[in-house]
């Protein structure tokens, strides 16, 4: 067989129709073309046509990815899990991860600090509902364990409760009426272990708000 004819897709920059012995054969990227090195009037076999349709489906599974990783960072799991939902090969997935990963474009480690650190900024959290949210986006545990242990500190956690737990105090009082410390203590429990905050940093927190409340 022998590529006769290679032309533009005039609805698709960057795509080409090749025709082979006269006859339309595939449209693929101008990327596998020149990752393959083909021009007209090239020779090619059944070998050269399996190598063709293996990278043209490598470079559709990292456009995909690439689209998706679009609006925002993704964790691995993510990328993996939408690309089995169009229906990729675990070859092509895996091949696609691997280049993301060596790109800097997938990196899991980075996406928990990063995620750690917006997530605090938006409100204080506790270790709890950050290792649970970071879990459920296909992170492993010991990168999770890894990433919150390194920007949460047993201090810093304390101080975003407290400051939580003022925020809440001050709702709940409203203009320093008189207040059931009894209900309070509950509710303040109840709002801080929402929040994910572990009975060590909650204890402390209350007691310390509470007798802030009290001078």
């Amino acid at each position: 067989m022998r590529i006769t004819k290679i032309d533009n897709q005039k609805k698709r920059p960057g795509r080409k129709n090749v025709y082979v012995d006269g006859k339309f054969f595939a449209g693929v990227s101008t990327e596998t073309l020149m990752r393959l090195a083909l021009r007209t009037g090239d020779e090619v076999g059944p070998d050269q046509v399996a190598i063709l349709k293996k990278t043209e489906e490598i470079f559709s599974a990292k456009n995909a990815a690439l689209r998706f990783l679009g609006p925002r960072p993704r964790t691995v799991s993510e990328i993996r899990n939408k690309l089995r939902e169009k229906e990729f090969g675990d070859e092509e997935i895996n091949r696609t991860i691997a280049d993301l990963t060596e790109a800097g474009l997938l990196n899991d480690t980075e996406f928990a600090r990063s995620f750690i650190r917006n997530a605090l900024a938006i409100r204080p959290v506790g270790a709890l509902v950050l290792k649970r949210k970071l879990l459920l986006l296909g992170i492993d545990k010991p990168t999770v364990d890894e990433a919150v242990n390194q920007l949460l500190e047993p201090g810093n956690e304390e101080e975003t409760a407290l400051k939580a737990a003022r925020r809440f105090l001050k709702t709940a009082t409203g203009h320093h009426q008189a207040v059931d410390k009894r209900k309070l203590r509950q509710k303040l429990t109840g709002f801080l272990g929402r929040r994910g905050y572990a009975w060590g940093t909650i204890e402390p927190v209350i007691k310390k708000v509470l007798q802030e409340e009290g001078e």
